[in-house]
């Protein structure tokens, strides 16, 4: 880690990911941002949709930040309750922290960032439950209660065999294929274009898609912010090894050699 200027943490490939948590965003990302926007209020709405069907159908146990699942748009700004020393200290360090950052150059514009201390910073963090019933809260609960459903399933029933990382190749810039063993000699793949430009590298599905986000063309091409999950099959030839010798009938020198 560059900024650290020391190598943090241990390899983990070897471990299922089951035990990793995955997510979008959280407090401290959010919380961090200069006035605590969302990524629901600065990137497109098909992109969201995208990274969200990545995030929620990975292995991996996906985390919710309060509201995402209905794209609230309420900030979530730093805030806290100090005794007046800290406090100071602390609305201090947060402005020079971000007098580092070209927008932020002129003193006027410090001053736009959110007092930590001040009630009405606090106050904005708060959702308003009443949103969700309303457009557009109502279609994003919608698609979030339906991709949760698809995980439930589809990838729960098979976390058990996935004791290990994925493998991905990375086939462009934002272009990703990942590919999770499971029993049987069966894959989960998960191909992704998490960009604005269409990219025509990936290749044909061998198996059932069980969620698609975005277009993807008959040239095998992928639209802006193209998701597709797969459960694919073995060749035919691998099945073949797979399956016990007395379901092979019909095939017995061929099941010999592959023996």
């Amino acid at each position: 880690m560059p900024y650290r200027g020391r190598p943090r943490g241990t390899p983990s490939a070897d471990l299922p990911p089951s035990v990793f948590v995955a997510f979008i965003q959280n407090h401290d990302q959010v919380g961090n941002r200069e006035f605590g926007d969302r990524v629901t209020q600065f990137v497109p709405a098909e992109a969201v949709r995208a990274i969200a069907a990545v995030c929620l159908l990975l292995p991996q146990i996906p985390m919710l930040f309060m509201g995402d699942e209905w794209g609230a748009p309420q900030p979530f700004p730093f805030f806290c309750d100090f005794a007046p020393e800290l406090a100071a200290a602390v609305r201090e360090g947060r402005r020079n922290e971000f007098s580092r950052f070209p927008e932020f150059q002129e003193p006027e514009a410090l001053e736009r960032i959110p007092d930590p201390m001040a009630e009405e910073t606090f106050a904005s963090a708060k959702l308003h439950w009443e949103d969700i019933a309303q457009s557009p809260h109502a279609r994003w609960c919608d698609f979030y209660s339906r991709v949760l459903a698809t995980r439930h399933s589809e990838i729960v029933p098979r976390l058990t065999a996935i004791r290990a990382a994925g493998r991905y190749d990375v086939l462009a810039d934002g272009a990703v294929i990942v590919r999770w063993h499971l029993s049987g000699g069966m894959t989960l793949v998960l191909a992704a274009n998490l960009t604005g430009a269409r990219t025509r590298i990936f290749p044909s599905v061998s198996g059932r898609v069980f969620w698609q986000e975005g277009e993807i063309a008959p040239d095998r091409s992928f639209g802006s912010w193209t998701v597709r999950w797969s459960i694919d099959e073995p060749p035919s030839d691998d099945i073949a090894q797979i399956l016990p010798a007395e379901d092979n009938l019909g095939n017995g020198d061929e099941t010999e050699e592959h023996v």
